[in-house]
């Protein structure tokens, strides 16, 4: 039970009530005080479980690998989701826009992949950075430079997640397409991918660049 609840002030007011009219009736202070006590936590558990209270996001942080593995599966599927709803465009006129557009959509959705593999190393140097008294400026620093690589990571995942409505807006099958609209999509998305750049150049400063990975020998 959250301590607060304790401090209720309707709790507290029934036990002073009770302490109070036991000592009015002649009881001795320490029974009166007893009762009161008694009344009080009585109230407690009553109020508690006629008025439960929903957990706060502070009683339960959310896992941040789980969120950021979320935001990566967002993105991957707002990126498959364009590419269905433009695969009638891809041939014929727009078909040079629309296959940018599809493009730079996986593209986007690449980065935001990476980056997340990658925060879950800049969690650990902070971790790492915080248990020493002359690395935790350090720690500090990248700790700032983490926190704005997820809210990129974020902002470009919603904006990726819009483009397929705005798509469809633009180019249904069997109206006119709007080239105009097509355009700034495309100039958009131009833009998000360069947030999410900004996002892997800021990681490639702190941890330096990915290592390649070690190539699975063959099977026999």
């Amino acid at each position: 039970m959250q301590l607060r609840k304790f401090a209720n002030p309707w709790c507290l007011l029934c036990g002073a009530v009770a302490g109070g009219l036991a000592w009015a009736v002649t009881l001795p202070v320490w029974a009166a005080f007893v009762i009161a006590v008694i009344i009080w936590l009585t109230a407690v558990l009553v109020f508690g479980f006629l008025f439960p209270t929903a957990p706060s996001e502070t009683e339960l942080p959310a896992d941040p690998v789980a969120v950021d593995a979320g935001c990566a599966r967002r993105a991957h599927a707002a990126a498959a989701s364009l590419q269905d709803v433009a695969a009638p465009f891809l041939e014929g006129p727009l078909g040079d826009r629309v296959s940018r557009i599809v493009w730079r959509a996986g593209e986007i959705a690449a980065s935001i992949d990476h980056l997340v593999r990658r925060s879950q190393e800049l969690s650990a140097l902070v971790h790492n950075l915080a248990q020493h008294p002359h690395s935790r400026g350090r720690a500090r620093y990248v700790e700032s430079r983490h926190a704005e690589i997820r809210r990129r990571m974020y902002a470009a995942t919603r904006d990726l997640e819009a483009a397929v409505p705005r798509f469809l807006a633009t180019a249904s099958p069997g109206a006119a397409p709007d080239v105009a609209a097509l355009d700034r999509l495309a100039t958009d998305l131009e833009n998000i991918g360069y947030g999410v750049d900004i996002g892997e150049s800021m990681v490639t400063e702190i941890l330096g660049p990915e290592p390649p990975r070690t190539p699975q020998a063959p099977a026999n």
